[in-house]
This record gives C-alpha cells, structure tokens and sequence, in this order.
C-alpha cells in the first residue's frame, strides 16, 4: 500500500503525508506522540475518515482484506465467540471453532466463550479483539495500541500469535503504538510522525541514528538513546 501527498482537514488538525510506502508482508509501526495522527491514518486507510487530497494506492488489497483492532474495541451484542466469528461470516468463510478455542486457549478466556461480550473487562475485551482481528487471516492488519493495553504476560502472548501468524501467511502488520521498545523485536519499519507531518521512515538503526531534533528528542523520552 502507498499514501501519496494525502491530506485530510479534521477540524483543527491537519494530517500531512508526503509518501509512505507500507511494503508488502513486512511489519510497520507508525509511532509518534499524542495526537500526531497515527489513529487518524488508520481511520483514513479503513474509509471510516475523508481526505481531501492526494492517494492511497490499495494495490489491489480490496475492503475485506484489511481489518482494523481499535483501541477502544468495539464489542457486539453477542456472546464471545459470535464476536469472533463475525468477520468469517461476514466475508463468508468457514468457521473452524477449534481454532477458536485455540485462540481463546492462549488467552486464558476460553471460559468466557459463551458469555456476553459487553460484561468481560476492558482487558478481556482487548484478546477477544485482537482474536476477532487476527481470526479471519486478513491481507493487512492494523493494530492500534491494543498491544500496548495488555498486560505483559498477555502482550508477550499477543505478539508471539502475531509473529506466528506472520510466518504463517506473511500479512502486513501495522502496529501504531507509544511503546517503541515493547514492539521493537516484531517491527521492520517505523514511520515517525509529528504534529500530522511524516517526518521519516526507517528501521530502528535509522532512528536511533536520527540527526532530527524531532525523532532524537522522542527517542530520548523512549530512553532509547
């Protein structure tokens, strides 16, 4: 996928992208302090936000090949399996509820199967998401900040399905977070963001190596320098 000189007007705030290439089967991280933008190109890339200007190339990813986990997921009137199952049935896929069950194994919420979504807490609502979103095998996958969310036995487990699952199928990944360390041993590419301006995009070393005010300063708050 590409985004070419897009800009999109959201009240007060301007999101500006000159080009950022999300390469096929790689894992991206859009990083950036609060209110940079990232959520925004999500939003953007899902067609739930407008842009005025520029492109996005899809290169031939279609709707149902990409899915969103946001970071306030949103859980249907439903049980928790019918809410992981709903994107096979949307897209018309064969459920195989032993992987389900596998899922919700690695979770520890396979007791939570049956009950109402709405009741579990905001953690248990974040696996039964991240399942859901990893569950249909998606072209390309966002995250935002559901890893961050978890707890860190849980977010060990989330990040080893989704390196599992990379390996498995070579998805795109892209995880929007605050935590660069946390995600550091997953990402190939991060796309740095200030203020709704892409700034750069590069690998760790290249961040780390930043002569820009901007990255060199929030790589310090990151304690990473």
């Amino acid at each position: 996928m590409k985004i070419s000189n897009l800009q999109a007007k959201l009240g007060d705030f301007t999101l500006n992208i000159d080009n950022v290439v999300f390469a096929e089967h790689k894992i991206h991280a859009l990083i950036g302090s609060n209110g940079c933008g990232k959520s925004t190109i999500a939003k953007i890339i899902m067609g739930i936000l407008p842009y005025q200007q520029g492109e996005i190339d899809f290169e031939g990813l279609q709707p149902h090949d990409i899915i969103l986990a946001s970071q306030k997921p949103y859980m249907l009137h439903d049980t928790v399996l019918e809410n992981i199952v709903y994107p096979l049935k949307v897209r018309k896929k064969e459920i195989c509820e032993q992987d389900v069950d596998n899922y919700l194994n690695e979770f520890g919420i396979f007791a939570k199967k049956f009950d109402y979504a709405r009741q579990l807490s905001s953690g248990q609502q974040q696996k039964v998401s991240l399942i859901r979103t990893l569950i249909a095998k998606p072209k390309f996958i966002i995250i935002d900040e559901s890893l961050s969310n978890l707890d860190i036995e849980s977010m060990s487990i989330a990040k080893n399905m989704l390196k599992r699952l990379h390996a498995e199928y070579g998805a795109t990944f892209v995880l929007i977070s605050h935590q660069v360390a946390s995600i550091a041993d997953m990402v190939n590419e991060y796309h740095f963001f200030d203020q709704g301006y892409h700034i750069a995009s590069c690998d760790l070393a290249g961040l780390k190596q930043s002569s820009n005010e901007k990255i060199k300063n929030y790589m310090q708050l990151q304690s990473l320098l």
